[in-house]
């Protein structure tokens, strides 16, 4: 059922065979606020980039690179007096709303290009990655659009992908223009939740259901359950759409333009259209929960802000220059900055007096810590944006906070770490929900106001 792989090809081919009841495609501008609450729904961004953040010294040292702040204070562990570093710089317009992490390990710590299995998830890899958890509980206008996966530069045939549901690699949406088309291009809306009903109070499978007992009855054990599987996700499928709500808040989507989405030469232009597309959804109302993966782990397409020629990955080991080393790395953490400007120009859904910045948390991290090394520990983790008040950033001055006093493992050269997967646990509860993670999955305090 490849059908099933496109939303908008499977409802019109089910509209055109009445399996449907008749719906309509609301505008995608509506009455100014006209549905909004004036209580915050805080957001959720999971911004990944590829092979880490300079951790480690270009000559090697461990923890002398380019990423950690420089506290004022020799080994503070806790404090809003710092200096960012050179790649941190890169963000220092959030300086004053952000929370960088330090002492946390991903895994073993050794995975080196395979951290992208777990950089979201659970350190068994066994369970639905953080993005998804969190999307079935922070639903926004479109219960289809829980957690949206934008992949700029992601989407090449090495299927290296963050995002998992369950133990199902999810694939992200690399050209923008498809991504707004899939997130704006048919926003139906029905009267009510009718989940696999249609307007007569028949079944979605009632014409077909003999059919459907008679294909049943002929196939073995694992094939009925492959079926069962397929009708179960056009019944959700259908359940969605009937659940969808029409867009209420004030806000414009603008179709991106469109560029040769795996060329060097549009890089930027590129990632630039995908955080155009994430920022609006959100500021829609459609979801709350996205991710954006920029490029993919040993990413390939050239930057040519850093290098002519060289790939960032083969930057990230220095096998080049110095200077295009640290050109490469404060590229992926200009594109945060640049995500989180985009995210300060849209107001929010529900509070819009507000900025989407002062109800959303972005969370910057990578699948290595270092891309020479490929270590997965004293992992890069900023926390960043207004987050509806909740994220503990230094009361307006930006915060730095060593959390390997809280640590549950120890690692033979980073000393004692905090397990990613309790980040992630911690993020959930603050968000109202919990990760079904296995292991240490306590949380780790001083990071949200409402998670002790």
């Amino acid at each position: 059922m490849s059908f099933l792989k496109s939303r908008r090809r499977f409802l019109k081919a089910a509209a055109g065979a009445g399996v449907l009841a008749p719906m309509s495609l609301p505008g995608l501008t509506r009455i100014a606020h006209a549905g909004t609450t004036g209580q915050a729904k805080t957001k959720v961004v999971f911004f990944v980039v590829p092979d880490g953040l300079a951790t480690d010294g270009f000559n090697g040292r461990f923890n002398e690179g380019l990423w950690f702040p420089q506290t004022a204070q020799a080994n503070a562990a806790d404090t809003t007096q710092f200096t960012l570093n050179e790649v941190s710089q890169e963000l220092a317009a959030y300086k004053n709303r952000s929370l960088y992490l330090q002492g946390i390990i991903l895994g073993q710590g050794n995975a080196g290009h395979n951290g992208w299995t777990e950089v979201l998830r659970d350190k068994n890899k066994s369970q639905s990655s953080i993005d998804v958890l969190l999307g079935r509980s922070m639903q926004g206008t479109d219960p289809s659009q829980r957690s949206i996966f934008a992949g700029p530069h992601a989407t090449d045939s090495v299927n290296w992908y963050v995002s998992w549901d369950g133990k199902n690699k999810r694939t992200p949406q690399g050209n923008p223009t498809l991504l707004f088309e899939n997130i704006f291009g048919t926003n139906y809306s029905g009267a009510k939740a009718r989940t696999a009903q249609n307007n007569s109070g028949q079944h979605l499978f009632d014409p077909i259901n003999q059919d459907i007992q008679t294909l049943r009855s002929k196939l073995s054990g694992s094939e009925r359950q492959k079926l069962d599987t397929h009708l179960d996700s056009m019944e959700q499928v259908v359940a969605d759409m009937d659940a969808t709500l029409p867009i209420t808040a004030e806000c414009s989507p603008v179709m991106p333009s469109n560029h040769p989405m795996m060329s060097a030469d549009f890089r930027n232009q590129v990632q630039s259209s995908h955080h155009q597309v994430v920022a609006t959804a959100l500021s829609c109302g459609v979801s709350r929960v996205a991710t954006v993966q920029v490029g993919r782990s040993a990413d390939q397409v050239v930057i040519k802000d850093a290098s002519l020629n060289a790939n960032p990955h083969d930057l990230a080991h220095r096998y080049k220059s110095e200077q295009e080393w640290k050109d490469s790395r404060k590229w992926y953490a200009r594109q945060a900055k640049l995500f989180l400007d985009e995210l300060s120009r849209h107001a929010d859904p529900d509070v819009p007096s507000d900025t989407l910045l002062d109800h959303t948390l972005v969370v910057v991290t990578s699948e290595m810590s270092d891309g020479a090394p490929e270590h997965q520990y004293n992992q890069p983790m900023l926390l960043v944006g207004g987050a509806s008040g909740l994220l503990k950033s230094g009361d307006g001055q930006g915060r730095y906070l060593n959390i390997t006093s809280q640590g549950d493992r120890n690692h033979w050269a980073a000393g004692r770490q905090v397990d990613q997967q309790r980040i992630w646990a911690t993020v959930a509860q603050a968000m109202g929900t919990s990760v079904p993670y296995g292991g240490n999955t306590s949380s780790v305090s001083g990071i949200f106001t409402n998670v002790s």
